[in-house]
C-alpha cells in the first residue's frame, strides 16, 4: 500500500510504502479528579515524571487491547488476598 504523506515541518509531499503519518508528540488532556490524583500518586510513588508514567500507561493499554483482540486477557494476582482477577477493558 502506498500513501502520500505531507511533511508539515518541511512542507513537502512524499510517498512511502506501509508508512503512516508521524503521530503528534505533544498532548494536552483534561483528567478527571480521580485520574489526576492517581497520576500524582504514581509520580510520587515511582519517582518518575508524568510523561514517563503516561508513556508506560499507553504501552500497557495497547498490550491489553492486543491480547483482548485475540481473546486473551491479563490476570492480576493478589498474593495478599489470595485472589486472581481477570482484567478486561470494555
Amino acid at each position: 500500500m502506498t500513501s502520500t504523506i505531507r511533511n508539515e515541518r518541511r512542507g513537502t509531499n512524499r510517498s512511502e510504502v506501509g508508512q503512516t503519518p508521524e503521530v503528534a508528540r505533544r498532548l494536552v488532556v483534561e483528567l478527571s479528579s480521580k485520574a489526576a490524583q492517581d497520576l500524582a500518586w504514581l509520580v510520587e510513588e515511582e519517582e518518575l515524571n508524568k510523561t514517563t508514567i503516561v508513556n508506560r500507561a499507553v504501552q500497557v493499554y495497547k498490550r491489553i487491547m492486543e491480547l483482548q483482540a485475540r481473546n486473551g486477557s491479563i490476570i492480576l494476582d493478589d498474593p495478599e488476598n489470595g485472589t486472581q482477577d481477570r482484567m478486561l477493558i470494555v
